[in-house]
């Protein structure tokens, strides 16, 4: 087995590690300091409310989604449908798993960032949410059905009849989404800590980092024909200095997804390469590369500097964030680089 192929399955090692490793459910959740429990051993205050558990607040309730809908919920409510799998991350992360969700086999199955909840709930596959089962959904019997802003533009209105529906901007900040998600079920003191934990997730990252602070680091992905594409500085909180992590951009790497030749990827010369991808399909591209001398110029190639996150993260959601900067402190953590 040559050196790229060691570079390779040790990657995808790191990556299972982290993902298979992560703490569980329940010590993913925000933490409950000795400060805020009581004698009885149960959170003390209105703001720390027990995981899994509904906080105090006022029902019905009017929630005005991304699409401008004044949807009503008139109570808690206890089964969430979710039509596309992206918001399975926000749900676990709230302690509130979802009763369905399209591709919902798929992700719990690959989504490096749901590994931690698989086995931990029950969840109907509601089929790919390019193609809505209608009987499916009805189904399950939802209070609540949550998608994306455009996604069911074609069928609100028959959605509606089943249970009111949420749409929420596909682009929005990880946060704002976190606190949208937590509206829903009344979990809002619940996403204040979690989004609090994670941005000190973030700064620890970032802290860890160290001299690779100074290091250059390029995004990319994959695309139909194994060649390499430009995430963009536009589209990850990785670039960003004040809510991300800070990474350094290399020289010519773009504000948007580009694809990207081989020349131009040497035109950059980064420090560092991501790829961001599906792991199989990444570590086949790279292979396909490997007795490129272009290729084989670049500098973080010769120092086997070649990293691959899972595509889960390409969402950006808070579990996204969450294993992002899990593995950064991974990557700070490596004393011999030639490991990872």
């Amino acid at each position: 087995m040559n050196r790229w192929i060691y570079s390779i399955v040790s990657l995808v090692i790191l990556i299972g590690a982290l993902a298979g490793c992560s703490r569980t459910p329940a010590e993913n959740m925000p933490s409950t300091t000795a400060a805020n429990v009581n004698k009885s051993g149960q959170p003390g205050g209105a703001s720390t409310p027990e995981a899994g558990m509904p906080e105090k607040g006022e029902w019905p309730r009017t929630i005005t989604d991304a699409a401008g809908n004044k949807v009503v919920l008139k109570v808690r409510p206890e089964r969430i449908a979710v039509l596309h799998p992206l918001y399975l991350d926000y749900f676990f992360a709230l302690d509130m798993p979802p009763i369905a969700s399209g591709s919902a086999a798929n992700a719990m199955k690959e989504f490096a960032t749901l590994q931690p909840y698989r086995g931990k709930a029950e969840i109907a596959d509601l089929g790919s949410g390019r193609d809505l089962n209608m009987e499916a959904i009805i189904a399950t019997k939802p209070d609540v059905i949550v998608t994306f802003k455009g996604h069911v533009d074609a069928n609100y209105e028959e959605l509606s009849k089943i249970a009111p529906v949420i749409q929420i901007d596909y682009s929005d900040k990880w946060e704002n989404a976190t606190r949208i998600c937590a509206r829903i079920i009344g979990k809002e003191d619940f996403a204040e800590r979690l989004i609090k934990e994670t941005k000190d997730m973030i700064e620890k990252a970032k802290a860890q980092m160290g001299d690779r602070k100074d290091k250059s680091f390029a995004l990319l992905r994959v695309d139909s024909k194994a060649n390499f594409t430009a995430q963009g500085t536009n589209n990850t909180t990785y670039y960003n200095e004040t809510t991300g992590f800070g990474l350094k951009k290399p020289d010519r790497y773009p504000e948007n997804g580009t694809a990207l030749s081989l020349e131009a990827l040497v035109e950059m010369n980064p420090d560092y390469i991501i790829i961001q991808h599906h792991l199989d399909v990444a570590a086949a591209a790279i292979q396909e590369k490997e007795a490129s001398a272009v290729w084989k110029s670049l500098k973080a190639v010769k120092n086997n500097h070649v990293l691959l996150f899972d595509n889960s993260l390409n969402t950006g959601s808070v579990l996204a964030i969450r294993l992002a900067a899990e593995n950064f402190m991974k990557l700070a953590g490596q004393k011999a680089q030639a490991n990872l």
